[in-house]
């Protein structure tokens, strides 16, 4: 009987929940040569293992890399806030110099006042400027409109006065022969079926009459287009006026206020050196007052105070040298220069197809299997799902083995009852062999663990199944042979024939 025992179905039966697929694949390849190459497919989780470690490494350096860049943001926005903060205590000094200085007053009154006056004349600009555009756009369009008038005029002219110059033509052609032959090319068409210079004078007289039928109503329509535009360009000329008064003002403004600043800069820097080369900086149009410059200071200050750089990448003492965080850039860049085979992903596609291929025809199996099963599993209310799964570490495939009873509730192996366990023990090996393809199938209750070795509940398992390849087109070619050893048969089992084979 050792023969028929089928060592590693009984393996994988001590743990029904969980199968590891390598020893799966390696009943798959007893049952076949076709499966030779089927352990190729588990090489997946070496690429997959191989991937994540590269993924990993690449993730590892693109942090690196994203840190050091963060860290430039933040130094380079640290030395910018220092400047602008350089910038306003300047701004500050000269502000409150600049409001306390009385004897520069009468100045700075009028400089005040002239800016206030051109901000007035700019928001004014602003109203007259979109009207004044909209306006000249209309009249723009109509002009474009007369002047296609007047090409089409011009065209139809030409066309008419060629009508008359045809016509010309014919009569002195006319004129120059005999009146016997003037008769007959007037009323008579040549061999080539032209026409006769009569009808040659009424066709060119009627396109002329055509022709200035058209340019009348072109000259009407331009006619009524004229006095639009006439309407038009009398409200025009006033937006116009408007608009050219006011741009005037605001220049005449702003060199005044130009001329008022030159003065202003050379008095305050006469008078205080310490200003001198601060007020090229400075435009005192837009010169702020002294709690407006306060504010932003104290902005600037809080910003920098809540900023956090790390002290490793750059010099507290001097924020504007790059050289510490340039050299960690350069540093890993040398990095990945020198470790490029462990973040490069090379791909052998030969083996990356042939493994695809083993697994694809692995999935395939299982599937077969799977549906072999839950051809028999409904007579004992039941069906089975398979579903691959990973191991924690990555390392290891497995098949997860569910089952769902009618009410829809899934179920583990442990939790079958035992005639249950025993029914799927032996439709999964008869799955198993069916997926081969073979006439002949043997079970031997060998291949079933102790515990599972139940006559009564092996014989049910045996009555239930047979109606079923006797009804099934795909499996009632299939022989079916079963061999008991230390079983009992109290009961026949129709459809089955029984003989007693001794042992030697």
């Amino acid at each position: 009987m050792t023969k028929y025992k089928n060592e590693l179905f009984l393996a994988i039966s001590e743990n029904l929940n969980i199968v590891p697929v390598e020893k799966f694949v390696k009943i798959l390849q007893e049952e076949s040569k076709e499966n030779n190459k089927l352990i190729n497919a588990l090489k997946i989780l070496d690429y997959i293992h191989e991937y994540r470690k590269i993924v990993s490494k690449n993730l590892s350096i693109s942090s690196q890399y994203n840190e050091i860049v963060q860290n430039l943001i933040l130094i380079l926005r640290y030395n910018y806030l220092l400047n602008q903060k350089e910038g306003l205590l300047k701004e500050l000094e000269i502000s409150e110099y600049y409001r306390k200085s009385s004897n520069k007053k009468a100045i700075i009154d009028l400089f005040e006042k002239l800016n206030e006056s051109l901000a007035i004349n700019k928001n004014k600009l602003k109203f007259i400027e979109e009207d004044y555009f909209q306006w000249k756009n209309q009249i723009d369009q109509i002009k474009t409109t007369i002047n296609k008038y007047n090409l089409k005029i011009q065209e139809l002219i030409e066309q008419k006065k060629q009508c008359f110059n045809q016509i010309n033509k014919i009569t002195r052609e006319m004129a120059e022969d005999t009146p016997e032959t003037t008769k007959e090319a007037l009323n008579v068409k040549n061999s080539n079926n032209k026409l006769t210079n009569s009808e040659k004078i009424k066709n060119f007289q009627k396109k002329a009459k055509e022709s200035q039928f058209e340019i009348n109503k072109i000259k009407s329509k331009k006619s009524q287009t004229q006095s639009k535009l006439d309407d038009l360009t009398l409200i025009f000329e006033i937006y116009q006026k408007d608009y050219h008064k006011i741009i005037a003002i605001i220049k005449n403004e702003e060199n005044r206020i130009n001329d008022l600043q030159s003065a202003l800069k050379k008095k305050i820097g006469d008078e205080e050196n310490i200003f001198s080369q601060d007020l090229d900086s400075i435009d005192l149009k837009s010169l702020r007052t002294s709690q407006e410059i306060k504010n932003d200071i104290e902005k600037t200050n809080s910003e920098l105070n809540h900023m956090s750089i790390p002290k490793n990448s750059y010099n507290p003492q001097k924020a504007n040298d790059l050289s510490i965080i340039i050299q960690q850039l350069n540093e890993l860049d040398e990095t990945i220069k020198n470790h490029e085979p462990d973040i490069l992903i090379t791909i052998n596609e030969k083996e990356i197809t042939n493994c695809i291929e083993q697994f694809t025809k692995l999935e395939n199996s299982i599937n077969y299997i799977e549906s072999m099963i839950n051809k028999f599993l409904p007579e004992i209310n039941l069906l089975t799902q398979f579903k691959f799964i990973i191991s924690d570490d990555n390392n290891n495939f497995f098949i997860n083995i569910k089952f769902i009873r009618s009410n829809k509730k899934k179920v583990e192996f442990d939790e079958l009852t035992t005639p249950e366990k025993i029914f799927f023990i032996i439709v999964f090996y008869i799955s198993i062999k069916l997926q081969t393809k073979s006439e002949n199938i043997i079970f031997s209750n060998v291949s079933v663990l102790s515990q599972y070795n139940k006559a009564g509940s092996i014989f049910r398992t045996i009555r239930k199944i047979l109606p079923i390849f006797k009804i099934d087109d795909n499996l009632s070619r299939v022989n079916l042979i079963f061999i008991f050893s230390n079983l009992e048969l109290k009961k026949e089992i129709k459809n089955l024939n029984i003989k007693t084979i001794q042992e030697s």
